[in-house]
């Protein structure tokens, strides 16, 4: 039911009908006349309430942390057109890091009929596990991995290790890692990230982890790779005009223009 100020059981006594037969009308059951349906739904309107028009519409929900990355709206974008040649819709909420508003979002569209969900989570553990599995609908994290919920992802730690191995073979003399995710208990792909750093590096005694903007110097030479764990990383790096090769890692369009 959507937004109706009044009960099915207060609707029934209106109509002088049974709650049966508005739940009937409602749900464009059968076992009731045009007639009547027509009369309950007509009625029902007049309290405020919304009909599906379209039973048959296809949706997924799509839940990403904000859209301040290019690699999110990216996403959005790729989502949106791999459902729509299947027939499906699009129906995009953003959690801004909120662990709680993510449930909230995951709630709604649920309670709106989606089909599935594809979930960028903030949340782990087991108590959100235990909640996404009472719901009766496919979901795929995407991202971020949570356990129990099938993931679709990169191989974070390979690709950061190799793109680790190939920045060293430049003979930097310095290495930063800048990760502000890394303060983030439940950011699984950043991780896994961070693991391939630290195994690239491996035997290279000069680098540091940085997760602050402000604790990256204006003083290093020339001979310095700031590897950072996302492309947006990279590009606040960029306009803090450190002097430093800085490398990024989601190979957005943006960063490009900046060589």
């Amino acid at each position: 039911m959507r937004s109706m100020k009044i009960s099915t059981a207060q609707l029934a006594r209106i109509c002088g009908v049974s709650q049966g037969t508005v739940d009937r009308a409602l749900n464009n059951r059968n076992g009731i006349s045009d007639k009547t349906k027509k009369m309950i739904i007509d009625t029902a309107i007049s309290y405020g309430y919304r009909p599906t028009l379209d039973k048959n519409i296809k949706q997924v929900g799509v839940i990403v942390f904000n859209l301040n990355n290019e690699y999110l709206t990216s996403l959005i974008t790729e989502i949106e057109f791999a459902l729509r040649k299947i027939g499906y819709t699009a129906t995009v909420m953003l959690s801004h890091y909120d662990k709680e508003y993510e449930i909230e979002c995951i709630k709604k569209l649920y309670s709106s009929g989606v089909d599935g969900i594809i979930l960028c989570s903030v949340n782990s553990g087991d108590k959100f596990e235990s909640f996404v599995s009472t719901l009766n609908i496919p979901i795929v994290c995407v991202g971020n991995k949570v356990e129990g919920i099938p993931y679709v992802g990169i191989d974070d730690y390979a690709a950061m290790k190799e793109m680790t191995e190939s920045v060293l073979k430049k003979a930097y003399d310095n290495v930063v890692y800048f990760s502000p995710a890394l303060k983030y208990s439940d950011a699984y792909a950043q991780k896994m990230r961070f693991e391939g750093f630290m195994a690239g590096i491996r035997g290279f005694k000069n680098y540091s982890v940085v997760t602050e903007l402000e604790q990256l110097s204006q003083n290093y030479t020339n001979k310095t790779a700031i590897i950072c764990s996302t492309d947006y990383y990279a590009l606040k790096v960029h306009f803090k005009n450190i002097r430093a090769d800085v490398y990024g890692f989601d190979n957005i369009k943006m960063l490009k223009e900046f060589g």
